[in-house]
């Protein structure tokens, strides 16, 4: 019988696969959801088996009638914050938000008081940093396979998407160490939104990792990038990461549940792959593990950490501020232009300082929100 009853806040894609992370778990049952779309709501509870009288299209009175020992804060990355807070007043023991953390260091600094003040763990989604493979590369960095990290590169997607996982991986490999200072430079040309909030088109940073590491970055270059991973270089050899899927065909379904860009068990059967050149080696080695659910993974640890098994989460909510600070530092930079030391000073979000401002003009007019796709109804963005 399950000690620890969960609870999800927001019925969408990434919902789903918290869901299949909370059945892997046995100490836990899925126990109440909650989605202001009715649709969304009664497909979830279906699929998943969480009884009519469970199902809540009010949070707040979800978290009141329930009072879950873990809730999952699975909205778009404008109410991460909100939620956060919101669960954390009710005193749960654990609370798992999606990532990216928020949209500025405030956001995240109030999320982080919210859950310390009430006793409250905090853990941030960034799935990756479960996946079998990379827990094994990290392992083996650390017992030396390419001596000392001297660079890391990364060529990703915007910053607050595919970028927060990239980077927060990254600080993962290089043991969590701190960042010193950052540059970079963004580009917005056109009006371009990612779920109701303004996002650059490109950007470009390098940030300096304590111990002499460069960690460069890429965001939504035409260059063909390598997708989720990185490459590092050493003084023993080189390092590449990225993350393997299973053929379409044999990822599980999401049944009758509204799945516009695929099956959502897409990101829980994801696993880690690494090989590595070694000075004085005979090629490109493979580093392997057996493959885990990352999201099952990560709900154990959560467990974990609640129990007094673990002293820390590797997905913490500390964790996850530190990327977001890397990232802010990236607009922040681009705003000041100036390299920019940390700990970053602003708290508020610069790529909305500039865009609000007018210091970022755009040449193409015209709004348009990238992720209108899986907004449901007739609304095209999340805010309308």
């Amino acid at each position: 019988m399950a000690r620890y009853k969960s609870a999800i806040i927001a019925c969408g894609t990434i919902a789903r696969c918290h869901a299949r992370g909370w059945q892997g778990v046995p100490d836990v049952e899925l126990g109440a959801i909650a989605d202001s779309n009715p649709d969304a709501l009664r497909e979830f509870g279906e699929f998943f088996g969480v009884p009519e009288g469970h199902r809540y299209s009010d949070y707040r009175a979800m978290l009141d009638a329930e009072r879950p020992d873990f809730v999952d804060v699975c909205g778009w990355h404008g109410v991460h914050a909100e939620m956060t807070i919101a669960a954390a007043a009710r005193r749960p023991k654990a609370i798992l938000s999606q990532k990216p953390m928020a949209l500025s260091l405030s956001e995240c600094d109030r999320m982080l008081t919210a859950c310390q003040r009430e006793g409250v763990k905090l853990i941030v989604g960034h799935q990756r940093r479960h996946l079998a493979g990379w827990l094994e590369t990290k392992k083996r960095m650390d017992e030396g396979i390419i001596g000392t990290p001297l660079q890391l590169t990364i060529n990703s997607g915007a910053l607050l998407n595919v970028m927060s996982h990239d980077v927060n991986m990254a600080l993962f490999l290089l043991g969590d160490r701190p960042v010193e200072w950052v540059i970079g430079a963004v580009e917005r040309t056109t009006d371009r939104f990612e779920r109701s909030f303004p996002c650059e088109d490109a950007a470009v940073g390098i940030a300096q990792v304590e111990g002499g590491v460069q960690m460069v970055m890429a965001g939504a270059l035409p260059t063909g990038g390598r997708g989720h991973g990185c490459r590092i270089v050493g003084t023993e050899g080189m390092l590449e990461l990225g993350v393997t899927r299973p053929p379409v065909e044999e990822i599980p379904s999401d049944g009758d549940m509204r799945s516009p860009e695929g099956s959502s068990a897409k990101y829980n059967t994801e696993n880690g792959y690494a090989r590595v050149l070694r000075s004085g080696g005979e090629g490109w080695e493979k580093i392997e593990a057996p493959w885990h659910d990352p999201f099952v993974h990560m709900a154990q640890e959560a467990v974990d950490w609640v129990d007094g098994k673990i002293d820390d989460a590797i997905s913490s909510g500390a964790k996850g501020r530190a990327t977001m600070e890397v990232l802010m530092a990236i607009y922040e930079s681009a705003r000041k232009r100036r390299r920019i030391d940390l700990p970053l000073k602003t708290l508020a979000n610069p790529l909305k300082l500039m865009v609000d401002s007018g210091e970022l003009p755009v040449e193409w007019p015209g709004a348009y929100e990238t992720r209108a796709r899986i907004v449901r109804g007739e609304a095209m963005a999340w805010n309308e």
